[in-house]
């Protein structure tokens, strides 16, 4: 009966008794408990092996809690996901001490942080280079792939935040290379010119440096947008005109905007662009035909300053043809180039001499 009744107080007094688990499970609900509980332990069982580890623990714990009152509640908790989610709002960064001092708190801290591969991932915890442990994505094409489908889906997807985020992964700049190898390979819809420029951009701030035909079509082409619904003069309209032909992309929706402003202008403004709209109603035809044919179209529907422009083409090719010469001279002096008329009637007259 005596045994029953001592091994009954040994299993109780075992039960009851602390351990440095239990104090490190109590630091979770009571931090400043569980300390003062850890210091009677190490009294108690100063030999016990494992001390230092709860001690370091412990004390990471209470620096950092001291230290980011606004962090305290995760710390304490060890609740990771809550701590990463936190960070969004965390202005600054840890130091390398710092982060070690965490990886004591959470050891799985390091694991979870590489482990970040989705595109929903980095969503959810954007932050996470706040820690200073490197991220590098495993498989550049799917993120890639993803991350343009979803921004499709959701073009405020690529916050300055969400893509800070993608700055800060190890081979950002391989990941830029993959955005613009996807856009460039996309189908030209003028629909998405504005996508295609934004990822652009963005490939950009991950550290892409290689000049893009494409990219500055892009930018030429909204940058000749812009500047269609600022201008209103008839001698801007040459001039963007001019730039509308220089654009290789489709350009459909340009054209219809264009129309609508020379429409404006010849309603508002003097009879030399009266033609200007049924020009730019011809414009995708007229590159079927040669540079002389579509100069003296130019010139007849106004357009005198882009019809000299080729004539002076032409005379790269044949600077001894009199008869280009000639009209060159002609269109000089109907825009008022008075000078430049001169100079070409003088070379006419030398090579009439020859």
């Amino acid at each position: 009966m005596r045994k029953v009744v001592f091994l009954f107080f040994l299993a109780f007094s075992l039960l009851f008794a602390t351990s440095l688990d239990k104090i490190k499970n109590i630091s979770r609900e009571n931090l400043d408990k569980a300390i003062d509980m850890f210091l009677d332990y190490v009294k108690g069982h100063p030999k016990d092996p494992d001390i230092e580890k709860v001690g370091e623990f412990l004390f990471a714990k209470k620096h950092l809690v001291e230290k980011y009152p606004f962090l305290a509640k995760e710390i304490v908790s060890e609740d990771l996901k809550g701590f990463l989610k936190k960070l969004k709002t965390f202005p600054k960064t840890f130091s390398s001490k710092e982060t070690k001092l965490l990886e004591k708190i959470f050891p799985d801290l390091k694991s979870f942080i590489e482990d970040l591969q989705s595109v929903e991932d980095i969503l959810i915890y954007p932050s996470f280079w706040k820690l200073g442990i490197p991220l590098r994505i495993k498989d550049p094409e799917s993120f890639v792939s993803k991350l343009i489908e979803r921004f499709f889906e959701d073009p405020f997807l690529l916050s300055y935040e969400f893509i800070t985020a993608l700055s800060k992964i190890e081979n950002s700049k391989e990941l830029g290379e993959k955005i613009v190898s996807n856009v460039e390979k996309m189908p030209l819809q003028e629909k998405n010119y504005p996508y295609m420029l934004r990822l652009f951009e963005i490939a950009r701030m991950l550290g892409y440096n290689r000049p893009s035909d494409l990219e500055e079509e892009l930018r030429n082409y909204f940058l000749l947008s812009a500047k269609l619904s600022a201008s209103s003069s008839p001698k801007e309209l040459e001039e963007l005109v001019t730039e509308y032909e220089k654009l290789t992309i489709p350009k459909e929706e340009l054209r219809k905007k264009l129309l609508v402003f020379s429409s404006k202008v010849k309603r508002e403004n003097s009879e030399d662009h009266r033609y200007y709209y049924l020009l730019i109603l011809f414009l995708p035809f007229l590159f079927f035909f040669s540079s002389r044919f579509r100069a003296q179209i130019y010139r007849i529907f106004g357009a005198k300053k882009r019809a000299a422009s080729l004539y002076l083409k032409l005379l790269q090719k044949y600077p001894e043809n009199v008869k280009l010469r000639l009209k060159l001279a002609h269109l000089y002096e109907e825009l008022g180039m008075h000078e430049e008329a001169m100079k070409e009637y003088e070379i006419i007259k030398k090579l009439s001499q020859v």
